[in-house]
């Protein structure tokens, strides 16, 4: 495998090609941007180590520029890199040309999520991270992409699915303050569509209704996790100066991982992980 870019014959989405347009870079950079989110990379990455298999060809469907699939390829995984946005692919091949951990083990690969142009039961495990699944708004293109995962996913394998949470959007909307956000749900059908306008268009998902979601194409619930967890929400200011106490860092740093799937959290986080199985084997 290589760093090649394979273009897909599905076509592209416009709105998520503009949304997305010269944010490669800052998307590398987010998950470590901000204590929040480098709590979210820190309660994925443990998921990701706790419950995939430890060999075999992961599909990282939605891969955007490459972050989790460049530390699947170091952690001794072969990964095929697949996203929409071909300016993502390239920055992730411009990574990888400097990385000798994953450069021979990733394959990049543009398309569809919701027709994924691979044969069935191709890959070991699945996982699509960074709530690739909320850019979807239609909702047979979100069971489709959905189904398309359970259906090249091997039998036994595991896929893991993130989204973006209704609750925690509002909460967003009072933290930040984002009254223009405040206001759309104002509307009672906007806040039923469960759609959000802003700097991008997203989906989001009550927690129940995303595991309804992956339990309707036939994948087995294996575990629910929320990708902030109890830092959803928490003064940012607070959360910096934990990350360089050693004391009290590391126990916050252990309780986030020991909590990160308590069912009473993962509804405020801001992203949703559901950790599914497919039956057999």
């Amino acid at each position: 495998m290589s760093g090649t870019v394979v273009h897909g014959m599905t076509m592209i989405p416009e709105r998520i090609r503009r949304e997305y347009a010269g944010k490669a870079p800052s998307e590398w950079e987010r998950l470590r941007s901000t204590p929040i989110t480098r709590i979210e990379y820190l309660i994925t990455i443990y998921c990701l180590e706790r419950h995939l298999p430890g060999k075999g060809l992961v599909l990282d469907a939605g891969s955007g520029p490459g972050r989790y699939a460049i530390h699947l390829a170091r952690l001794g995984y072969r990964v095929v890199a697949f996203d929409l946005v071909r300016e993502m692919l390239e920055f992730a091949r411009d990574r990888l040309a400097t990385d000798e951990g994953g450069a021979q083990a990733v394959c990049l690969a543009e398309g569809n999520i919701a027709s994924l142009p691979y044969t069935d039961e191709a890959f070991d495990s699945i996982v699509s991270l960074g709530a690739p699944l909320s850019h979807i708004i239609d909702p047979q293109a979100r069971s489709s992409a959905v189904g398309e995962m359970a259906r090249v996913v091997k039998p036994g394998g595991k896929v893991l699915i993130t989204g973006l949470t209704r609750l925690a959007g509002y909460r967003s909307c009072v933290y930040w303050p984002c009254w223009p956000l405040f206001d759309q749900r104002l509307d009672a059908k906007v806040r039923a569509s469960g759609i959000v306008c802003g700097s991008h268009t997203w989906y989001t998902f009550t927690a129940g209704e995303l595991e309804d979601l992956v339990q309707g194409v036939g994948l087995e619930i294996v575990d629910r996790v929320g990708c902030e967890g109890l830092a959803a929400h928490l003064p940012i200011e607070h959360l910096e100066q934990l990350e360089t106490d050693p004391k009290r860092g590391a126990f916050w740093r252990d309780l986030l991982l020991e909590m990160c799937n308590e069912p009473t959290i993962i509804g405020v986080s801001n992203h949703l992980l559901v950790v599914a199985r497919k039956a057999g084997a």
